[in-house]
This record gives structure tokens, C-alpha cells and sequence, in this order.
């Protein structure tokens, strides 16, 4: 659920009750400031934070990430082929001060780069639909989300030099 200082329980929530009902799934769980109650054996670890190395790990190990939608947790599980299942923080429900993340989770979802849940509710529905998905064809739709990323970001760098030069 990232570094945030609000919760994000809805999403916490969410993911417990699929937990009850998918004891073949493993999963890894960042909580952040939110409540986590779940001791099932398929949860092989659950911390309030992970460092840095931890995340990483996790994230390599993961085929699905399901995650608040920060950039750093979508762009780390594409480079980790793991495919990205998000939700934006909504103001309205206390997560966060704006919605940008509601924001960010459609523009991605269009762009192809991750799954915008659009609501908690949908998590069980969209775990079952990704079980359907070949694992090379989900890591090929990551390494290709990755890569289009990668690009974007070399042409965000370009463009912002080439503006920094025209004022200097």
C-alpha cells in the first residue's frame, strides 16, 4: 500500500476477503498504516513496510502485483514482470488529499501499462481473469509495458533538456 500516511483499507479489505476464498495464491503484503488481520498460511510475509531490497525481491517473485497506484510500484512490477492490478486513493474515502491517483490508474489502464480496478470490488474478478492469462504472454504484455515506459521516460528526458536549453 506504499509509503503513504493515510490507510488505503479498502483495498487491505479487499484483498483479505480474496484471500479466504483463493487459498492456492501466495502473497506478499505491504499494509502501510493500515489494518492487517489475515494470518492464513498463504501469506508467506505481511509488514507494515518493506525496504527497499525486500521490494524488489517481492516484486520479482510476484506474477501479479495489487497495489495502490504509485509509479514506482507499477514501473518496478513491469520491470519485474510482474503485471500490475491497481487502485487510486480516492480523497473522498480519506486516502490521499487529491484524487490523482484515480487519475494515473485510468491513464495507465488506457495506455495498456496496468489494470485500473476502478473499485475494490473488482479485485476477485480480476485475479480469476489474469489466472485465465498464459504466464509468457504476461510477461511478454510486461516486458512490452516496460519497454514503452522506458521510452517515454528517454523522451520526457530529451524534452525536458531541449526546454532547459532554449531558456538558458
Amino acid at each position: 500500500m506504499g509509503t503513504h500516511e493515510q490507510p488505503f483499507q479498502r483495498l487491505l479489505d479487499a484483498a483479505q476477503q480474496v484471500l479466504l476464498t483463493r487459498p492456492h495464491d501466495e502473497w506478499v503484503v505491504q499494509y502501510g498504516v493500515g489494518a492487517w488481520t489475515c494470518g492464513l498460511p498463504n501469506v508467506r510475509a505481511a509488514a507494515d513496510y518493506l525496504d527497499a531490497p525486500s521490494m524488489q525481491t517481492s516484486l520479482a517473485w510476484a506474477d501479479v502485483v495489487v497495489s495502490q497506484c504509485s509509479p514506482g510500484t507499477v514501473f518496478g512490477a513491469l520491470a519485474a514482470e510482474a503485471w500490475p492490478l491497481v487502485l487510486g486513493r480516492q480523497v473522498a474515502f480519506d486516502e490521499h488529499v487529491d484524487d490523482h491517483q484515480v487519475l494515473f490508474a485510468q491513464e495507465l489502464d488506457r495506455a495498456g501499462l496496468a489494470l485500473d480496478l476502478r473499485a475494490a470490488g473488482r479485485l476477485a474478478a480480476a485475479l480469476a481473469e489474469e489466472d485465465q492469462q498464459d504466464g509468457t504472454v504476461r510477461r511478454r504484455r510486461c516486458r512490452l509495458a516496460a519497454d514503452r515506459s522506458a521510452e517515454n521516460a528517454t523522451r520526457f528526458r530529451a524534452d525536458v533538456w531541449r526546454i532547459l536549453r532554449s531558456v538558458a
